[in-house]
Order: structure tokens, then C-alpha cells, then sequence
């Protein structure tokens, strides 16, 4: 069994249109937002280090979403995330989001580890690969 990271975010004003309900293009920024949180919490790697440091980051390759039911204002959505597919350089991210138990959405996030200076992609360290292996769905 995969390990998952779970994550909560209130949603907030600044999250939603005039409506009370979530714009969709801030459900990206949240799953943005949770990829950074596991590298950091999970991985012990925060990007401070991964880009200034390490001179190396994680751009997205290609990203998508399924969305199930509206989430509003004061919502508490809860955000699980493991890994779809681990690849040589690419990492498939699948993050779902719930409130109450209830499927808000889900989505496929793709990124791959490149060099900030060549700006070409690179393997993922066998260190790093070996920490993120255990979020690697069955």
C-alpha cells in the first residue's frame, strides 16, 4: 500500500468568484501548493533548496483536472496526493481533493526535474528517488 500525503487548505475569499465557489484555476495553484508542501515535508527537500541551492526545479510538464462538485467559501478541502508514475526524470502527481468526505476533484500533475543553468532535463537522484518511491501507487 502507497503511502498518500494529505494536506488541508481553508478556502478562502480570495479563492472564489463572486458566487462563493471556488475559480477553477485556483484549484491548480492548490495542487501546486501541495507538491511544493511534500517535497518539503515528505521528501526533506524544500524548494528554497531544490532552486537556489541545488540549481534544479520541477516545472510541469502537463497538468489536468476532473472536476466532481463546487467547493465554497469556508470550505475545509482536504487534498491527498501520491504518486501515479515515477519515471527517470518525470514524477505524475494524482491529487484528489475532498470536503466532508465528498470528491471535489481530481488531478494529474506532471513535472520533471531539470537544471536551471542547461535547462535540460536530468535523472532524479537515486537519494531522492528513494524517499519518493514509498507515494509511488500500486
Amino acid at each position: 500500500m502507497a503511502l498518500t500525503y494529505k494536506a488541508e487548505r481553508k478556502i478562502r475569499f480570495s479563492h472564489c468568484d463572486p458566487a462563493g465557489i471556488v475559480y477553477f484555476v485556483n484549484f491548480f495553484d492548490m495542487v501546486n501548493a501541495v507538491v511544493e508542501d511534500w517535497f518539503a515535508e515528505a521528501i526533506g527537500i524544500d524548494f528554497e533548496e531544490l532552486h537556489i541551492q541545488r540549481r534544479v526545479g520541477f516545472p510541469i510538464v502537463n497538468t489536468g483536472c476532473e472536476f466532481f462538485r463546487p467547493c465554497h467559501l469556508g470550505d475545509r478541502l482536504q487534498l491527498t496526493l501520491s504518486i501515479a508514475k515515477l519515471g527517470r526524470s518525470s514524477i505524475e502527481f494524482a491529487v484528489s481533493g475532498r470536503v466532508a468526505g465528498e470528491e471535489k476533484f481530481r488531478a494529474r500533475h506532471k513535472v520533471a526535474l531539470m537544471s536551471l543553468d542547461s535547462q535540460r532535463a536530468l535523472p532524479i537522484p537515486d537519494d531522492m528517488r528513494a524517499r519518493m518511491l514509498p507515494y509511488v501507487s500500486d
